[in-house]
């Protein structure tokens, strides 16, 4: 394992896989038990609105603090402000299990963001200075697949775990795990990046909502900037739909199915365990299919790989919306988490493949909005149309959105000379 992934790499990534934990969980238990963390209707709205908010949060907050995190290690190098995210990661986590109401609950939430966007930099800038530029796609795969491990453990062993014993027990246990990666840690290396600040730009320039829809890239024109909007768009879309809505709102779709013993299928699972395994066969999707689907993309091309992979997703939201029962969502929701990984592993090549070779780099450095805002989006609308529409018509709403999306993306990459690139 050394001689393939340096040992530094092992010790950013570690630490941040055991403290994702207490974020992911989240997902899955906070829209089935949000009286246990203090969440209700209040100042007027709904408590739906603020479980969205709480797991929103967290993914807005980091569009500001990604601007500010280069800079904190540009200053004070890498290892103890990655050490202090760790820290910090591991403390919101303890909130979850040992505090309560929504004040403290979206504190800790917004929190969490700001010190995962220092985890998430301290993986690019240490791929950047323990590796080779041979390795560095791998070092990168390393730290996605070391992430979505925890994420996995945490929504399948976790979610049993909260369903065996209480919320202050399972959140205090994963918060320790957490702190036993701030002490892996402080192994990272204690790299000083120089430039950092400069090559990330200014706030203003991350903030500016023209340059993050369709940003300039100097001696191209629209044309190039409407393509790249497309993709990006299609990329927030299939954000919302699979890594916001439907993630958000397994659990409380499940529910509706419930028994009184809040268990499914015959009683033959709790509502949280089987939203947990879902949940998890998200990041399970991502740990095993992304690089066969990407390669798959190689193979046929962007356009066909991503018309395929929407079809299924369309699909699957159609299927969720029209049928009223369990083993349908069971049936539709790993569909389309599979789909999703494959659209988004073409839509990120194709990103890069739309930029002539000369402005590539600052086309994936200037691309439109990121997935964050997508899957930002999806728990708040996600839990608030469940509540107004019911959550098969949330489903079919965000098939619309994905449905339009689509379309525009297929006009503006519709030149059949760039076919496999967009």
């Amino acid at each position: 394992m050394r001689s393939i992934i340096p040992a530094g790499m092992v010790y950013a990534v570690a630490p941040t896989a055991a403290v994702i934990m207490g974020d992911s969980l989240m997902y899955v238990v906070l829209p089935v038990a949000a009286l246990e963390f203090g969440v209700a209707d209040q100042l007027g709205l709904s408590a739906a609105f603020w479980i969205g908010l709480a797991l929103s949060i967290n993914r807005f907050i980091r569009l500001i603090s990604n601007a500010f995190a280069p800079a904190v290690y540009q200053r004070f190098g890498v290892r103890w402000p990655f050490v202090a995210s760790i820290a910090a990661g591991s403390l919101t986590t303890l909130a979850y299990g040992l505090g309560s109401g929504l004040a403290l609950l979206l504190v800790a939430r917004a929190a969490w963001g700001v010190s995962y966007s220092h985890m998430r930099l301290a993986a690019q800038l240490t791929a950047f200075g323990v590796g080779s530029s041979a390795m560095r796609g791998r070092l990168m795969g390393f730290f996605n697949s070391g992430q979505r491990l925890g994420s996995l453990i945490a929504v399948t062993a976790g979610a049993a775990l909260f369903q065996l014993t209480s919320r202050e027990v399972t959140f205090a246990a994963l918060a320790g795990v957490g702190l036993l990666g701030m002490i892996a840690a402080t192994r990272a290396p204690n790299l000083r990046p120089e430039g950092v600040r400069r090559s990330t730009g200014g706030l203003g320039q991350h903030l500016n909502p023209w340059s993050l829809a369709v940003s300039r890239i100097p001696g191209y024109g629209r044309k190039l900037r409407v393509r790249l909007l497309s993709i990006s768009l299609m990329r927030f879309a299939t954000a919302f739909g699979a890594n916001g809505l439907a993630i958000a709102t397994a659990a409380p779709y499940l529910a509706e199915f419930a028994d009184e013993n809040e268990r499914v299928l015959g009683g033959s699972l709790a509502v949280v365990t089987l939203a947990g395994l879902l949940v998890g066969f998200r990041w399970l999707s991502d740990l095993s299919l992304g690089v066969p689907l990407g390669h798959l993309s190689d193979r046929i091309g962007r356009r066909l790989s991503i018309a395929l992979g929407m079809a299924v997703v369309l699909a699957s939201l159609a299927l969720i919306a029209a049928v009223d029962s369990v083993v349908a969502a069971v049936v539709a929701i790993p569909l389309l988490f599979i789909a999703a990984v494959g659209v988004n592993a073409a839509l990120d090549a194709a990103i890069g493949e739309t930029a002539p070779d000369a402005a590539r780099a600052a086309g994936r450095g200037r691309a439109p909005p990121p997935r964050a805002p997508g899957a930002g989006r999806g728990p708040v609308r996600g839990v608030e149309l469940g509540q107004q529409i019911g959550f098969q018509g949330g489903f079919l709403v965000a098939a619309g959105l994905l449905a339009a999306v689509w379309a525009f993306y297929m006009a503006a990459t519709g030149n059949p000379l760039r076919r496999r690139s967009g």
